[in-house]
């Protein structure tokens, strides 16, 4: 950063830019000093140092001067070089040989790399007979000529267009031949191409100031197609009412013959441990769903992509929920017995995204998900379980827009892994989940917007969680943060609480 800030200020400080080594030189001045700038000197051969200390006390000659700086090429082909003097107060000059890596930053990349031509363009990732013959045939149409930073981005553009499943990047290298260098358009494979995609991963740290850390690590291993993830958590309390610890394994396949076909099946056995105000609320309840010790379950599925934007998922959840092994703070033992609970599961998923141009782009996420207990499935508790979301966001340059929605309704006698919460690191912020519904919920809706600019944010949680016969409260929270993709820090601020006091709530996401 501060090799590029120091090659910044001498481009504004003085005329050198795109034709920095054409600029005039002051012939015949005697030299002071020599200086190399963006380059260790132990990283130039001795002899090249050698002979640009040798400078100093002679006469100042461009040719000499221009032989060197190429000399600082051929030895680095990655990098450029240009040259600057300095005039001092007593009338010598200080050279100054720039140095910087043509891939440094995007706009000093176009600004050298427009003093050079080019000599070969060439396609990476794809065979280019399978480009279109105009396509090709403008590719080859620049070389020859000097480098053209808005004719390459034109043309990155066009191969995004025909290649929609692939990302396009741009690399520049120096050539054989001094002054020329080649271009490689490289396209690879993405993730938003593939037909299926492996379950997102769980990996985070996060701190809430009313319920503490929680801690989740996958360490995924495999292939493009297939992979295991091992998955421990240390203690996870933003998810759900139970705060939980344990591993899991799961084994995913997402090409079983045909890309449109893939398998998975996870395994997990989690600890359980209760808030106090989970504790008292099960007491108060007899009749709700009771505290367990161990939660074990095993969760075989399979999944079919319509297209690659909707896919399809069915399979079995099995789950055996142990009792627990100590007498809670209240003096209840709610489970007598293990527990079986055995679900149908379903799944529907939509996920589009599409660009306007350029700088502007859209993304759609839509999923419904159906849980089914029953006694045909050996299940000792029977219930019903259906949550749908969905999430749009826009992207313009540094401005961003999220909104999202959640609805869910259970009916019957669910296990409180599967009851709705809000009031965490993501939803409702700024409220606490064991001060809203201790035992979680089985009516749920909710909805947020989000604004970001860069990466500060504002956003505006709105929801709802209630059973039967309970209140209907809406609650909204505010807040504002600094919300990267991966990491966060949020302020949020209960809007119609009982007393008005900002949550404290970061972590990162991986």
């Amino acid at each position: 950063m501060t090799r590029l800030v120091l090659l910044l200020a001498l481009f504004f400080c003085a005329p050198i830019s795109a034709a920095a080594q054409d600029a005039p030189l002051h012939d015949g001045d005697v030299i002071a000093a020599t200086e190399i700038s963006g380059l260790a000197r132990d990283r130039l051969s001795p002899a090249l140092v050698e002979d640009i200390d040798a400078l100093a006390g002679a006469p100042l000659s461009s040719d000499r001067l221009h032989a060197l700086a190429a000399r600082i090429e051929a030895e680095h082909p990655d990098m450029v070089a240009a040259v600057r003097d300095v005039v001092l107060a007593d009338g010598r000059v200080r050279v100054v040989f720039l140095v910087a890596a043509i891939g440094d930053d995007e706009e000093l990349q176009a600004n050298i790399n427009a003093r050079y031509v080019i000599d070969r363009v060439q396609v990476v990732g794809i065979d280019e007979t399978r480009i279109s013959q105009p396509l090709r045939d403008a590719l080859q149409a620049i070389v020859g000529t000097r480098f053209d930073n808005d004719e390459a981005d034109r043309l990155a553009d066009r191969l995004r267009a025909e290649w929609p499943d692939y990302d396009v990047s741009r690399r520049v290298s120096r050539s054989d031949e001094s002054g020329h260098i080649r271009v490689d358009f490289v396209l690879t494979r993405a993730e938003r191409g593939r037909w299926l995609h492996f379950a997102p991963s769980r990996s985070k740290v996060v701190y809430h100031a009313h319920q503490g850390w929680s801690g989740v690590l996958d360490i995924p291993m495999g292939s493009d197609n297939a992979r295991a993830t091992v998955g421990l958590v240390g203690s996870d309390n933003d998810d759900l009412v139970e705060e939980y610890s344990g591993y899991s394994f799961r084994f995913e396949n997402r090409e079983v013959g045909t890309k449109r076909l893939g398998i998975s099946f996870d395994v997990s056995r989690y600890t359980q441990t209760w808030r106090n105000e989970t504790q008292i609320a099960a007491a108060s309840f007899p009749d709700a769903a009771g505290l367990y010790g161990t939660r074990v379950t095993a969760t075989p599925t399979i999944s079919f992509a319509v297209d690659r934007a909707f896919h399809v998922t069915g399979g079995i959840v099995a789950t055996q929920l142990s009792p627990l092994t100590q007498v809670s703070l209240t003096g209840q033992v709610p489970i007598d017995a293990a527990e079986r609970v055995n679900t149908g599961l379903f799944i529907a998923a939509f996920q589009k995204r599409w660009r306007t141009d350029r700088h502007g782009s859209h993304r759609l996420e839509a999923a419904y998900e159906w849980h089914r207990a029953s006694a045909s499935l050996s299940s000792d508790l029977d219930y019903t379980r259906q949550e749908g979301r969905a999430e749009y966001r826009f992207d313009r340059r540094a401005n961003t827009v999220i909104a999202s929605l959640r609805l869910g309704r259970i009916t019957g006698d669910a296990p409180l892994y599967e009851r709705f919460t809000i009031g965490d690191s993501s939803t409702l912020r700024g409220w606490n989940k064991y001060e809203i519904v201790p035992l979680g919920a089985s009516r749920l809706a909710y909805e947020s917007v989000e604004y970001r600019y860069h990466d500060f944010a504002y956003f505006l949680d709105l929801g709802t969680i209630w059973s039967p016969g309970d209140e209907r409260r809406i609650r909204v929270s505010t807040g504002v943060g600094f919300h990267g993709d991966n990491s966060f820090v949020t302020i949020g601020v209960p809007i119609d609480a009982d007393t008005v006091s900002a949550t404290f709530i970061a972590g990162v996401r991986f």
